[in-house]
């Protein structure tokens, strides 16, 4: 089981000390807090004398360099459209960003092409905040990684699953040449946040990194577009690009990785409900 979460305390001195900072005092008030059962993070909408912010603690090291690597060099392209950093103390794990409007896109929400329309036209401008960069032979290191989660989980998923799932990520190894842009990783509904007006922006840059584009459609795949190809349209009119032949075997592969980390995953943090739509995912990339 995770350690403990910090007190909420942890993030209020956070907003206190970035608003004492900018000349504005230490007085802060706790708006409303968010809270997840995997316990992988705590999240804080504070208002200060400065203003509005969200505070953020992370659990993971890794995830606080990626999300302070990628608010410094790559979010800023989105202006308020996304959380701007105000304040890192990542030996706390904690960080500071500007608050922005909107509701976590749920319900019939997540399912509006225009929602979608709007969410692939913010993710091109994040792959284009930064120069793409040619990353040769990411296909073969690409099977290679899945060959070994199969390797790791081989007794969370019945064999012949597994023979078949890697027979329908292999084609990628043919992918010799990419071009790696700064990619979410984490891209769907559940980190768009949309406003009162329809204005959609974008939340969580916790995995962040460079990757091929279409890894970026991976969530999408697995969920909101499963039987909607208008949702899948819409978005890539936003995005202003459609996956071609390579795109679509980097996706499938990313797909078929990401469906056994994610069944691991659950399984490891109880939650059987992740667990049921990755298994879900997981049989219809092996029924073909």
């Amino acid at each position: 089981m995770p350690s403990a979460l910090p007190p909420p305390s942890v993030l209020l001195d956070a907003a206190a000390t970035w608003s004492t900072s900018v000349g504005h005092g230490g007085a802060v008030e706790l708006v409303e807090e968010w809270l997840w059962p995997h316990g992988q993070s705590r999240v804080a909408h504070v208002r200060t004398g400065a203003g509005d912010v969200v505070v953020k603690w992370e659990r993971s090291a890794r995830n606080v360099e990626r999300a302070v690597e990628a608010l410094r060099r790559y979010v800023p392209v989105l202006g308020d459209d996304a959380g701007q950093l105000l304040a890192a103390d990542v030996d706390a794990h904690v960080l500071v960003m500007t608050h922005v409007p909107g509701t976590l896109a749920v319900g019939a929400v997540a399912l509006d092409p225009d929602v979608h329309r709007q969410a692939g036209a913010l993710l091109a401008r994040l792959h284009a905040s930064a120069p793409a960069v040619p990353d040769e032979g990411y296909g073969e290191r690409l099977l290679a990684e899945l060959d070994e989660k199969i390797s790791a989980h081989a007794g969370l998923v019945d064999a012949a699953d597994l023979v078949r799932l890697r027979a329908v990520a292999a084609p990628v190894a043919h992918v010799r040449s990419v071009r790696l842009v700064p990619t979410h990783r984490d891209y769907g509904p559940r980190n768009w946040l949309v406003d009162a007006q329809g204005r959609v922006r974008v939340i969580d840059f916790a995995h962040c990194e460079p990757s091929p584009w279409a890894v970026d459609l991976q969530k999408l795949t697995m969920r909101e577009w499963r039987g909607r190809p208008d949702l899948e349209a819409a978005f890539l009119e936003g995005y202003g690009r459609v996956p071609d032949d390579e795109d679509r075997l980097v996706l499938r592969a990313y797909v078929a990785l990401s469906t056994l980390a994610i069944i691991a995953w659950s399984i490891a943090h109880d939650d059987p409900a992740f667990e049921a739509e990755a298994r879900s995912v997981l049989a219809g990339l092996v029924a073909g």
